[in-house]
């Protein structure tokens, strides 16, 4: 049950921005009503787009499913970066602003993950919620990344050490020969 929760909570914060937009438009027109306001649709948004067809556990690729994971990733990064900012928001027309601007940066990250379209990303979301055992690989490599991820940091955090220490030898070497 945790798992399905992570994913549906990793969606609301991409698909679940419109009950923001909704607000910060409805303080917009109370804020606005002396005087003419605009609402400023977003360009792209992942609520406006239809999920892809024939989307299933038995039909992904686990190369889908990576890109998939993947893309949760970015769409996170986008929500972490967007979502403090929304919610601190007290005027309606700026709120409205940054979440048009979110709704942007959200698919264009999707965009930009090779092998996976915003409306496969949205149908897999769903297909997830909805069949346990895709979201059950989704899970495994979502815990697989993280790994991965975190094995690679590890090794960055390694590797920058060495080179301070390299540093501190050749600087040790230096006030030697001098």
């Amino acid at each position: 049950m945790i798992s399905r929760i992570a994913i549906a909570t990793a969606s609301a914060l991409a698909l679940g921005t419109a009950g923001f937009a909704q607000e910060a438009t409805q303080d917009t027109q109370a804020e606005g009503a002396a005087t003419e306001t605009t609402k400023q649709e977003p360009t792209k948004s992942l609520a406006k787009i239809e999920p892809a067809e024939g989307i299933s556990n038995e039909t992904l690729s686990d190369e889908k499913v990576a890109s998939f994971v993947q893309a949760l990733a970015a769409v996170n990064t986008v929500a972490q970066h967007f979502v403090p900012r929304i919610e601190a928001e007290e005027d309606g027309e700026k709120r409205a602003e940054l979440m048009a601007y979110a709704n942007d940066s959200i698919v264009n990250s999707i965009e930009v993950i090779a092998d996976i379209t915003p409306a496969e990303f949205k149908a897999i979301d769903i297909a997830a919620q909805e069949d346990q055992e895709l979201n059950d690989r989704i899970m495994a490599e979502l815990k697989t990344a993280a790994a991965e991820g975190k094995a690679a940091q590890e090794n960055a955090e390694d590797a920058g050490a060495a080179a301070e220490g390299a540093e501190g030898a050749a600087e040790t070497e230096e006030e030697t020969t001098e």
